[in-house]
């Protein structure tokens, strides 16, 4: 708890210059994460009394069903902002609303079955239940997660979102091992793996910390001296000859057929920064990589045309992928 709390406040307090100037770009999540570790003082009976059966209870009931369901809030907060995806804030809301219900019926749930059912029982039960659903809503975290690096990975394409993808699959792996972890404790109903727990975290809390201080996205912090408004208005007025430009360099001077084509190249063709060409591939094309292999995939079908001879190797070659196989594996993932 004293990890939390000390966490929670370092995280509220300080941000690394001069990145606090834009604390919403490069801290996404820092509201959300500071409430959250606020919340390690539901432990603050099981710490009063340790010997306490309910008191017990409310410490397993913090680190398996609420510790995760925080991990997937503080997962979904911080990713979610840069993907600008907001789809998870009213399931997330109706499964915490839902759960504190389930919680709060325990007790009448144990007083109706007059002796029959003990309080531990149903607090065990509910648990548990909590736990796997939790669990789940861990990994369907993960799974998002992975999509998005795997899709920023494949495009090439990092800004406007600028997805920190290395930090991405770190925080997955922490998720594994806290999952892991916290339900080998609860499971085990040991004290001594429940302080093993509590030290496991506290270090997963400390790497956070560190983590988070230093931001994981990278857009320079010189474009945060333009105002928002003004920078707002440069890309407005940028997208269209912007757009323009990549169009003529690719499907005019064929770009395209370099099969190692970058957005950092087409930036450096069109005269722009990789920021702003990666926004209009984005906004304007549906994303660097189905643009790029869409003209590629046309320019194949009339390179069939007009040689009826030529081997799917050759065609490949020329339309500008790097191999018969990538050929076939993009044509699949566009033409689906």
């Amino acid at each position: 708890m004293t990890t939390c709390l000390v966490t929670a406040t370092v995280r509220w307090l300080h941000m690394c210059r001069p990145f606090d100037r834009n604390p919403e770009y490069y801290y996404p999540a820092r509201k959300v994460c500071t409430a959250i570790y606020l919340c390690a003082v539901f432990v603050i009976p099981y710490i009063l009394f340790p010997d306490n059966k309910g008191a017990w209870l409310v410490a397993k009931t913090y680190f398996l069903p609420l510790e995760l369901f925080f991990v997937a809030i503080m997962l979904f907060s911080y990713f979610g902002n840069v993907m600008h995806w907001k789809k998870w804030i009213r399931p997330a809301f109706v499964l915490g609303l839902s759960s504190v219900l389930l919680i709060m019926t325990g007790p009448v749930i144990s007083v109706l079955g007059r002796g029959v059912v003990s309080k531990s029982t149903v607090g065990y039960c509910i648990i548990y239940v909590l736990g796997a659903v939790m669990t789940m809503f861990c990994i369907f975290a993960i799974i998002i997660i992975l999509r998005w690096a795997k899709r920023i990975d494949v495009d090439d394409y990092s800004n406007p979102s600028d997805f920190p993808v290395a930090f991405a699959r770190r925080m997955v792996c922490l998720t594994v091992f806290t999952i892991v972890i916290c339900w080998c404790a609860v499971v085990s109903d040991d004290r001594i793996a429940f302080a093993v727990l509590n030290i496991a975290m506290s270090l997963i809390s400390l790497v956070l910390l560190v983590s988070a201080l230093h931001p994981q996205r990278h857009r320079c912090p010189e474009e945060d001296a333009i105002e928002p408004q003004l920078e707002e208005d440069l890309s407005m007025a940028k997208e269209k000859s912007l757009a323009k430009a990549i169009r003529k360099a690719l499907e005019q001077e064929e770009a395209f057929l370099d099969p190692h084509l970058t957005i950092r190249d087409v930036a450096s063709l069109v005269g722009s920064s990789r920021t702003y060409v990666a926004s209009v591939f984005s906004t304007e094309f549906g994303g660097f990589f189905n643009y790029v292999n869409t003209l590629r995939l046309q320019y194949a079908d009339k390179y069939r045309e007009i040689h009826p001879k030529a081997t799917i190797t050759e065609i490949a070659s020329e339309s500008g992928f790097g191999s018969r196989q990538t050929f076939y594996t993009v044509k699949s993932k566009l033409q689906k």
